[in-house]
């Protein structure tokens, strides 16, 4: 079909990805599958990104310029256009931090961080959504002062702005959805946690050890899933390269709780920022994540 792209015949004709840079000598070479497989990633996301903005851009040109003119039916479908096209540059993203962890080359950018500042700009990105769904979002402040976390900024709201988005999604209209930051209790401390609280049906314990493993749903949250399906494997890349834990907590009927945990700043020294090495235990996910992607915009052009 004109529009779709197609990653296997990429490898299975011999077309070459642009490979990205070569690691610092002192680090272990890839493994060959992951490697191409990272290539392929940043291959496919320049590709759809260039027609992608200039499809948003006239998108948003109409949507100014002469929505009031249209029919309901032409808004509509405006709207729908804008949706979609939203929706299709968050897959790319998401392949995008993926190819970079792949390949190796995600760094974190490091600095002292207030975690009440972290929940305020997740949950701000999150509340129209929430709202839209009839979810409560619902910040749970400390007893306590909590100190700075040594962390980057950016990367931690995605990680929060992930766990929310599977909270709401999950949550029933009339549900809520907490978040708050404490101080890590036993076994954590020296931390400060985090954790993404819905009022859902809760995860089955069979998926609890594997949730942030591999390209991995529940059965209800593969019925119910729109995206790459990645965001809590980007997620715990992302906290684990910050020297965090991630994990989930859930009971039947009740709900499911996603925490995690950052290290507490000490004094004012910045750790040395590294990438995220750990491509072996993700090989053979992002050809899962191209075949959903190739799926989604065959429908975007049927």
């Amino acid at each position: 079909m004109a529009g779709q792209y197609h990653w296997e015949d990429l490898v299975d004709h011999g077309s070459q990805a642009p490979a990205p840079q070569a690691a610092p000598v002192t680090k272990p070479s890839l493994p060959a599958e992951p490697a191409k497989e990272a290539a392929i990633g940043s291959y496919m996301t320049h590709e759809l990104r260039a027609p992608l903005t200039s499809i948003r851009s006239a998108l948003g040109l109409l949507q100014m310029s002469s929505f009031d003119k249209l029919s309901p039916d032409e808004r509509e479908t405006v709207v729908l256009a804008i949706r979609n096209a939203d929706r299709l540059d968050g897959l790319i993203n998401d392949i995008m931090d993926f190819s970079k962890i792949q390949a190796g080359k995600m760094c974190m950018d490091l600095e002292p961080v207030a975690p009440e500042s972290l929940l305020s700009d997740a949950i701000d990105a999150m509340r129209a959504w929430a709202v839209a769904k009839g979810v409560r979002l619902i910040r749970v402040d400390s007893d306590e002062p909590l100190p700075r976390v040594q962390a980057d900024r950016r990367r931690t709201v995605q990680v929060i702005i992930n766990l929310l988005s599977n909270a709401i999604k999950f949550t029933p209209a009339g549900g809520k959805v907490e978040v708050s930051a404490k101080l890590g209790g036993h076994g954590h401390a020296g931390t400060v946690q985090f954790r993404v609280k819905d009022s859902g049906p809760g995860i089955p314990a069979k998926d609890l050890e594997r949730i942030f493993q591999s390209f991995e749903q529940s059965a209800l949250g593969a019925k119910m899933s729109s995206g790459t399906g990645l965001g809590l494997t980007l997620a715990r890349a992302m906290v684990e390269l910050q020297g965090g834990k991630i994990w989930a907590e859930s009971w039947k009927g009740l709900g499911a709780s996603f925490l995690f945990t950052l290290p507490i700043l000490i004094g004012t020294a910045a750790r040395p920022i590294r990438p995220y090495r750990k491509p072996i235990e993700y090989h053979g996910l992002l050809s899962n994540v191209f075949r959903r992607l190739n799926a989604f915009v065959g429908a975007l052009f049927a």
